[in-house]
């Protein structure tokens, strides 16, 4: 009986107590509601043993808002986290009771929502990366974290890129290995690293960095800057060296090449032949056997169905006819179009350098000046640019100059393609005798290669020195100066002629005479001059004064030309006379060796002249003997190959006998070389075997 009765002692205190919590829980809420924080703080907090969850709901509540004295965002996380928690352990009539309070999973889970907010907007105003970590590691499961996490990382970023150090990225990869930066954070410290490493940019050093990084993205930019400063001069010396010095840095084959290029610019059999010899250990020696062989091939231009290609002398193709046009071959490559674009090809027919460009020049010295985009520029063999595309303009180089044009002024680069006289003329010249004519402000003057002025510019015209001296004009008058820029001859004279046996013509007010290549009047201007220009042959030059013909020597000795209107110098010891319309010649005593039988006679050539007889021209032998028949409208010889003759506009050729090779059938006869010329008629052509006296090769239609 007295255990009954301490069963229901107990039972009652406990009904008791939980009515005296509930009625706490209750007074709490109700105290919020009126924001009483005060009340409602203490309440809550004696709450919190009994009933955790619903007490801590509300102590995050107060410290959540702002308008109390004990707003704290961290406590607000601390206590909603705490409800949070012990909610899912709660029976479910506890939770319907909890509703009475409006304490719910639902209103747990909104109030932590926004806890979670109110907790991000506070510490990323911080701007401060450990304020960050302390975020991240406080508010474990708010989604805010993630967000936390990459600001973190991004401000880390910046900070590294601020220091911009390889050891600064280093430190950002080891703490932030996950971050969205962390690839650019590892490109940042790789060349961060090959920079500092490199700083003075000598070969000691990119060898240094590549032996301590040899998996670095940047090995093969420190094996270019090795070679690129190993091979400065571009010389073959430096580049066996580096290859010898480096043999697995990647630009070997290139220096190789490189070598091989300049050695053999020229294309030439025996240069070949050469390199091989002095280069056994060339690592693509068939390559320079196929190249022997196809350097000794000469190849023709040839034209079929439309399309251009290449024959050989035989007549027999040697490349394909796919090309829109083609030109010669020069050292070893040949220009090509195709589809509008040109490229190259070599002597096999192989693309060499790919159809890109808009306009390509022939092979010089191992360089080519191309076309892109309006603009030119110059490649190698290996078709790489080595001068880009910024000129409107490149000439040939002479004597290693080569002038340049950008926009509408001149200057020049010399061969490693480094501009060394800036573009500032407005007009420029080849150079010659180490001296080139620019123009400036419409006057003209002389620069050395190094761009220095040294004769100013300050005549209307100048020609190129030659021997050490160039004609000048001033005032509409010629004159000459040495490459000193002293006046050796006044811009006096109308006329200069160029020096032949070391005299020249000098014109002035229709008059002319002579200077000898010190520049002195040697012969005085007594001579009346009739537009054309003369020259001494032979020691002589015909002149006329007063109306009466004859020659001068260099000593002015006048020999008077008796009997005769018009008189030649002499040539083979003798000279062509005019006697009333009628030419002959005579010998050196002036006698009459070949009758005065022809309309025109010019000078004797390898025991032959050219004269005119009823309208007609031939060769006449030192007896007067026709050895080509007076059947041509013209002759012109051709240097000891025979000559070219012409019959009512059509072209032929003969021998030196005045054999015909070649009937007057052609619209145009070109020699190639001594043994192949090149002929034209309707437009179509074909080519002649002066050897075998065949045509190997005819274009159809012919």
């Amino acid at each position: 009986m007295v255990r009954m009765k301490k069963v229901w002692f107990l039972i009652t205190l406990t009904f008791l107590c939980n009515e005296i919590q509930a009625g706490k829980l209750s007074k709490a809420f109700d105290a919020l509601k009126i924001y009483n924080y005060f009340e409602a703080k203490n309440l809550f907090e004696k709450s919190l043993k009994s009933e955790p969850v619903a007490a801590a709901y509300g102590l995050s509540i107060i410290y959540y808002r702002t308008d109390n004295p004990f707003s704290n965002i961290d406590s607000a996380y601390h206590y909603i986290r705490k409800s949070n928690w012990g909610f899912g352990k709660l029976n479910e009539k506890t939770k319907l009771n909890y509703l009475t309070f409006h304490v719910s999973e639902t209103g747990i889970d909104s109030m932590e929502t926004l806890i979670n907010a109110r907790g991000w907007d506070v510490y990323k105003s911080k701007n401060d990366i450990d304020v960050l970590t302390v975020f991240i590691e406080k508010y474990v499961t708010a989604s805010q974290c993630f967000d936390a996490i990459e600001l973190r990382s991004k401000m880390a970023f910046e900070q590294a890129k601020q220091e911009d150090t390889y050891k600064a990225y280093k430190t950002f990869m080891d703490t932030y290995p996950y971050s969205r930066e962390a690839k650019d954070a590892r490109s940042l410290y790789e060349l961060t690293l090959f920079q500092t490493l490199t700083t003075n940019n000598t070969t000691e050093e990119f060898e240094q960095f590549l032996k301590k990084y040899p998996e670095s993205p940047y090995k093969n930019e420190a094996q270019n800057k090795i070679y690129l400063l190993s091979t400065s001069h571009g010389t073959i010396d430096e580049y066996y060296t580096f290859i010898k010095k480096y043999p697995d840095n990647k630009n070997s084959e290139t220096a190789w090449h490189n070598i091989y290029g300049i050695y053999t610019a020229d294309y030439n059999t025996s240069s070949l032949v050469q390199f091989k010899k002095q280069f056994p250990d060339y690592p693509f020696t068939d390559n320079v056997n196929e190249e022997i062989e196809l350097s000794q091939k000469k190849l023709l231009m040839a034209r079929e169905g439309g399309k251009w290609g290449f024959i050989d002398t035989t007549g027999k193709t040697a490349t394909p006819f796919i090309y829109e046009w083609v030109e010669n071959f020069s050292e070893g490559l040949a220009q090509c179009g195709l589809n509008g674009k040109a490229g190259f090809i070599d002597k096999s027919g192989k693309l060499v350098i790919p159809f890109i460009f808009e306009e390509v020049n022939a092979f010089k010295n191992g360089l080519a000046v191309v076309k892109q985009n309006k603009k030119y520029g110059i490649i190698n063999k290996a078709g790489k640019l080595v001068l880009p595309y910024e000129y409107d303009e490149i000439s040939d180089f002479s004597e290693g100059m080569a002038s340049v044009v950008k926009g509408d002024k001149y200057g020049y680069i010399d061969e490693t393609l480094n501009l060394v006289v800036p573009a500032t003329y407005s007009k420029t010249g080849d150079f010659s005798e180490g001296l080139a004519c620019v123009e400036l402000g419409g006057q003209s003057g002389f620069i050395n290669k190094s761009g220095a002025l040294v004769i100013t510019c300050k005549y209307d015209w100048a020609d190129n020195f030659k021997n050490g001296i160039a004609k000048v004009k001033s005032e509409k008058k010629l004159g000459i100066i040495n490459n000193k820029g002293q006046v050796l001859l006044p811009c006096e004279y109308d006329l200069l002629g160029e020096y032949s046996e070391n005299m020249m013509m000098v014109v002035k007010n229709g008059k002319f005479g002579f200077v000898d290549n010190t520049d002195s009047l040697i012969i005085p201007l007594d001579y009346d001059y009739s537009g054309t220009p003369l020259e001494f042959k032979n020691g002589f030059v015909p002149v006329e004064k007063n109306k009466k013909h004859g020659l001068i020597d260099k000593s002015n000795k006048f020999i008077a030309a008796k009997d005769v209107d018009k008189m030649l110098p002499f040539s083979e010891n003798l000279a062509a006379v005019e006697h009333k319309n009628k030419w002959g010649y005579v010998d050196t005593k002036m006698k009459l060796q070949i009758p005065y039988s022809f309309q025109s006679a010019g000078y004797f050539i390898n025991g032959m002249a050219k004269v005119k007889k009823n309208d007609k021209v031939g060769y006449i032998n030192k007896n007067g003997k026709p050895v080509a028949e007076f059947m041509y409208d013209e002759i012109t010889e051709l240097k000891g190959q025979g000559s070219l003759v012409s019959l009512d506009e059509k072209l032929g050729l003969i021998e030196n006998s005045g054999e015909e090779e070649l009937p007057c059938e052609f619209d145009e006869i070109t020699m190639i070389d001594s043994f192949i010329i090149k002929v034209e008629k309707n437009k179509k052509f074909a080519y002649f075997s002066k050897e075998k006296e065949i045509f190997i090769w005819k274009e159809e239609g012919f």
